[in-house]
């Protein structure tokens, strides 16, 4: 369990390339995504869309790209399709 703060950027203002990214905008296709999270996640989820301005469809796209970035997920191709390695 993580002690008292864990996770809070308690007065940090959001790097310019953040906030340009969670501002509404029109894009690509885009498809559902269905899926639940805790209670907890959607408070801090819509928190976050009203402070910002922003919608729930913005932030989850911002921090699932962020999440993929960081493990190194391959971008898609042009048909939205990750290439397979050939073995």
């Amino acid at each position: 369990m993580a002690g008292p703060g864990a996770g809070k950027v308690s007065g940090a203002k959001p790097s310019p390339e953040l906030t340009g990214r969670l501002e509404r905008r029109k894009g690509p296709a885009k498809v559902p995504l269905n899926t639940r999270v805790l209670a907890s996640t959607e408070a801090r989820l819509n928190w976050l869309v009203k402070d910002r301005q922003s919608t729930v469809t913005n932030v989850v796209d911002v921090a699932l790209q962020e999440f993929f970035d960081r493990y190194s997920v391959p971008q898609v191709d042009v048909d939205g399709r990750i290439a397979e390695p050939e073995s």
